[in-house]
């Protein structure tokens, strides 16, 4: 299973920079795309973002937001049952690294729920979550 960090996964949304590589990768497997809460928060709340930058119309943001709902509905998404007493004790082992690796709060979690589902696959395109993945034991793919 590849699991996708929001940083990928809005590429499914946006044309930027790795999203044909996200596209191209995710299409090499058959299997639905493990979606949690924390990934409709931070995607909302990156499309809005956009918004605010000036990035992108309203509008837009609204469309992809809808585009993903409706993607999440039609099965290309599921939301895994995730154990909460798990996520927390990998998130807990996995903070060691946060003094070497300067990670945030929200890139731990991604990277613990990675573990907990047993991803094969971690697609990041930030470069200390890429890293807390490494030494998480998952193999991680760079874009």
């Amino acid at each position: 299973m590849i699991y996708l960090d929001t940083s990928a996964l809005i590429k499914l949304y946006l044309l930027e920079a790795g999203s044909q590589e996200v596209q191209t990768l995710l299409s090499s497997q058959n299997d639905p795309l493990p979606i949690w809460e924390l990934h409709e928060m931070e995607l909302t709340n990156a499309l809005r973002l956009k918004v605010f930058w000036k990035e992108l119309s309203e509008a837009d943001a609204d469309a992809q937001i809808d585009y993903f709902k409706r993607r999440k509905s039609s099965g290309l998404y599921y939301t895994p049952e995730i154990s909460r007493s798990d996520l927390l004790d990998r998130y807990l082992r996995l903070t060691t690294h946060t003094a070497q690796l300067g990670c945030r709060t929200l890139d731990i979690q991604h990277v613990a729920a990675a573990v907990v589902l047993g991803a094969n696959l971690f697609v990041s395109f930030d470069q200390r979550q890429r890293q807390l993945a490494g030494l998480a034991g998952l193999k991680v793919q760079a874009i």
